[in-house]
């Protein structure tokens, strides 16, 4: 592919061997190239009037002058940059406010690649096919509670070590999605939710139970306990089942929700 086609990358980090790992990452499938590096905002903010990449990949903590306050003044300016903040701060409020500010995504560290490199491809199909004419403005993109409790979930689990390029991960999502919506979707959760979410993805009932069992199992070695033990406030003596495990997770989401609208209100 031809460096004019490449999709331009600029890279912010305060650990350089950090970056060169994450460069070598985007750049092995040889559709993105890194344009430019940086450890400090200030830094940051030039090479990104300089360069005009399409993604900004950069963590919170840069210095004096953070990731914040980078993605501020790239929106004053009116730069067309899709940015992801990668940041070993996993805090609801900062993933707020990064989505305030206008961040199209905000992922907590360690992050898989693959997870990565597939969400930037997703933000980079929805600039297309006219970047103008067919996105919504950035304020209406926030404003979209779905587009919003989407993110949250995606983060969530991916905190738990649950990968993005397993099917279980996506029909989880669409089960608490649904589950926040309608929480009675939960009383026939075989004979409702499954057959429902399994008509989306074209598959059946039983391979979605099973690949949402399959995620939760993996999880459960990694660092699902943990973070269930967040999100439930308690830690079960056993592996929750999908139901138990929707039903935390969707829950968690809810009381979120609530509080979000009365703060609006």
């Amino acid at each position: 592919m031809k460096e004019k086609e490449r999709t331009k990358v600029v890279l912010a980090d305060r650990d350089g061997f950090y970056l060169q790992r994450l460069k070598r990452c985007l750049e092995r499938r040889g559709d993105m190239t890194v344009v430019g590096m940086a450890d400090n905002g200030v830094a940051l903010l030039d090479l990104v009037i300089q360069k005009k990449p399409a993604v900004l990949l950069t963590d919170i903590l840069l210095g004096e002058r953070d990731g914040l306050w980078v993605l501020e003044n790239i929106k004053k300016r009116g730069l067309p940059c899709i940015c992801i903040f990668i940041s070993a701060i996993d805090s609801d409020k900062l993933v707020r406010q990064a989505i305030s500010l206008g961040a199209e995504y905000y992922m907590a560290k360690p992050i898989q690649g693959e997870l990565l490199l597939e969400r930037i491809h997703q933000m980079l199909k929805q600039e297309t096919p006219t970047k103008e004419a067919a996105k919504p403005k950035a304020a209406e993109r926030r404003e979209n509670p779905f587009e919003e409790l989407e993110s949250e979930i995606s983060i969530l689990l991916s905190r738990m070590g649950i990968s993005a390029s397993i099917k279980g991960y996506h029909f989880i999502r669409k089960a608490v999605m649904m589950a926040v919506e309608n929480q009675d979707v939960l009383v026939g959760i075989t004979k409702g939710l499954y057959p429902d979410i399994a008509k989306q993805y074209k598959t059946t009932a039983s391979k979605v139970e099973r690949a949402i069992r399959h995620a939760i199992e993996s999880v459960w070695k990694k660092n699902g306990p943990q973070v269930y033990f967040e999100v439930a406030g308690y830690l079960p003596t056993e592996k929750p089942t999908n139901g138990q495990f929707i039903a935390a997770l969707s829950e968690y989401f809810r009381i979120k929700e609530k509080g979000k609208s009365k703060k609006i209100s």
